[in-house]
């Protein structure tokens, strides 16, 4: 039998609401496995169990009188730190931020706990989501692959068990890579859908928050639990009751040429390749597309993410800029010498990418473009290069971002659901779509998963020894 802590949000949610589990033993057997990972997984920047345990508390008091809070009630997730949790640490990966904590809650952890969500606390992540330095998060199956970034205590948390879903943030896939590297569920939503208040921004405009759960179902129900009123109407309402409806007739678009540009390996290619095979024996038909203007997408990227990070930063940097990692500094610094100009252009690439990818899909019929999430597998943390304008190549964070940054910079909706291993590491398959069709993607992602076994490798149950994985990452 399944020990609580193994369930995931939906059925956890559906057993609360039949009263065949409480929140307070959900909250526990959570915090058990919590403690049972965390000296090698290392996710957890701030644990709240005591407001986490007076927030189970009331939800199991409620729920014995017939009521419910919301969708996601008695629901245990972690938030990652750099979205404001009430009077929590909110301190971004950084010495600089050492002791901040946060007087109010960002709009999405407001969402959260009037769906009735229990807040366990505060996630590891890259210094201030710019996925420089090495947090002390680990990778769940090698202690010596890099375990995602930036949303790293996020994708491992969910991982490992020590939280059944979570927030990220996704400047240029930071929601999407964790997602794949852990062989989990990441969505970067449609812009608008999901309140950004609250959030230390790398980029006001890229910026967006997410969910990061096991599975396609508990994926879209935290987005339900998480987007305001006016965001379900932007995306038809409520999605989990739609998941399961796969529209016949769909096409999803394909640009093969653009996977060896990107330095696509040749096992993540052949995990694809395999998924678009499931995917045309479920009924959607595959259309090879050629979209060399996605190659734009990096660039303009880099000049508005990184030019708006300085006026996020400015003031700190003049008061503490030795507290920030020398990296960190000097993708802002880099910020600063963005000309006005460039910041134009790469803004009028935006609109004309926004513009030229609808129509793209509009006249090929396609609902959604397919690409993996990556183009490889964990790379080892000792060859792994983070700088943003390195060569391409398949230990490059370049190559990656290259892969992601298209979905941040038109808002459009992307998802990261695994397709595979290789060499014993997850595979992420990568749905982007049209404005506001998160539930075909889900839809999509959801027939798929129930055709495949990818997902029934998370939780991730058995780590690696810690002796070795000290030795590894330190």
């Amino acid at each position: 039998m399944s020990e609580a802590w193994e369930l995931g949000i939906a059925e956890a949610a559906r057993q609360l609401r039949r009263r065949q589990l409480g929140s307070v033993e959900l909250l526990d057997s959570v915090l058990a496995r919590l403690g049972e990972t965390e000296d090698y997984a290392r996710a957890w920047a701030y644990v709240d169990e005591h407001g986490a345990r007076e927030a189970a508390r009331r939800a199991d008091a409620l729920a014995s009188s017939g009521a419910f809070d919301g969708v996601l009630h008695g629901i245990p997730l972690g938030v990652k730190d750099v979205i404001d949790v009430r009077g929590l640490p909110t301190e971004a990966g950084s010495a600089s931020l050492k002791g901040n904590l946060a007087k109010a809650d960002a709009g999405v952890v407001a969402q959260l706990r009037g769906s009735g969500a229990v807040i366990l606390g505060k996630l590891e992540t890259h210094e201030f989501a710019f996925g420089q330095g090495t947090p002390p998060t680990r990778n769940p199956r090698d202690p010596e692959r890099y375990a995602g970034g930036s949303s790293v205590g996020s994708g491992v948390a969910v991982a490992v068990g020590s939280a059944p879903g979570a927030l990220g943030t996704d400047t240029g896939g930071s929601i999407r890579n964790p997602a794949a590297v852990n062989g989990l569920v990441g969505l970067k939503p449609s812009a608008g859908v999901v309140a950004s208040t609250g959030v230390l921004n790398v980029s006001h405009t890229l910026d967006h928050v997410g969910p990061i759960a096991r599975s396609v179902e508990d994926c879209a129900l935290m987005l339900d639990g998480m987007a305001e009123a006016k965001g379900l109407e932007l995306v038809g309402g409520p999605l989990l009751g739609r998941i399961e409806r796969l529209p016949s007739s769909l096409r999803l678009g394909v640009d093969r040429r653009i996977w060896s540009d990107w330095s696509v390996s040749a096992g993540v290619a052949a995990a694809v390749e395999d998924a678009l095979a499931v995917l045309a024996g479920l009924g959607l038909e595959i259309v090879d597309l050629s979209i060399p203007e996605l190659d734009m997408a990096l660039p303009a990227s880099l000049a508005i993410s990184l030019s708006e990070s300085v006026e996020h930063h400015r003031a700190r940097l003049g008061a503490a800029a030795e507290l920030y990692l020398p990296a960190t500094r000097v993708m802002i610094e880099t910020g600063a010498l963005v000309s006005g100009q460039e910041v134009h252009l790469a803004r009028h690439a935006r609109e004309y990418l926004k513009v030229f990818l609808a129509d793209a899909m509009d006249r090929a019929g396609v609902v959604a473009l397919v690409s993996p999430t990556l183009p490889t597998i964990a790379p080892r943390i000792s060859s792994m290069t983070s700088e943003l304008t390195a060569a391409s190549g398949e230990e490059s964070l370049s190559s990656a971002l290259r892969m992601l940054a298209s979905a941040n910079l038109t808002g459009m909706p992307a998802l990261s659901i695994p397709c595979g291993l290789v060499d014993g590491q997850p595979v992420g398959l990568h749905l982007m779509g049209r404005m506001f069709s998160e539930a075909n993607l889900f839809a999509i992602a959801h027939a798929y998963e129930c055709a495949t076994p990818w997902h029934q490798d998370v939780p991730v149950r058995t780590l690696p020894e810690v002796g070795a994985a000290t030795a590894a990452t330190r």
